[in-house]
């Protein structure tokens, strides 16, 4: 990566932790609801983080990736997140079990790597293709027309 391109890097990061962050809001409420309503933290988990992906894919690739939203996107978008949706409940799970924390404390226990890996992925899933640079901001292409 180009020294350039950090600071776009860094504005990516930065909407993607916004859209998750709203995605975890949602989150974090439904996993709550589900465990006072009896669900274990694992099937909770599913349930929550189920609603979250769709909120946080449809901030994502309109302001952290500026991407094309198609059937395709979605479903590998969907895809990745069922699986790590189910490792990272399995995870809670098991810490949950093993450590007798209160649910809600292994959910954040697990937040940092989920979302290390999310955004891993989804840089990847939403690249730009065929080796075109990405979409220049019309300001930019203001100053550069002069």
């Amino acid at each position: 990566m180009a020294r350039h391109d950090l600071p776009a890097l860094v504005r990516q990061f930065l909407r993607f932790l916004l859209g998750s962050c709203l995605g975890l809001a949602v989150d974090l409420a439904l996993f709550e609801t589900g465990v006072r309503l009896g669900l274990t933290p694992g099937l909770a988990n599913v349930a929550s983080s189920a609603c979250a992906v769709v909120v946080v894919f449809l901030f994502v690739t309109k302001y952290a990736f500026r991407a094309e939203r198609t059937t395709t996107s979605f479903f590998l978008f969907v895809c990745w997140y069922a699986l790590s949706i189910a490792f990272f409940s399995v995870f809670i799970q098991v810490l949950h079990d093993s450590s007798g924390w209160a649910p809600f404390v292994c959910k954040l226990v697990s937040l940092p790597l989920s979302f290390g890996a999310n955004f891993v992925f989804s840089r990847f899933l939403f690249r730009p293709r065929g080796g075109a640079a990405p979409p220049v901001p019309v300001q930019a292409r203001q100053d550069l027309d002069g």
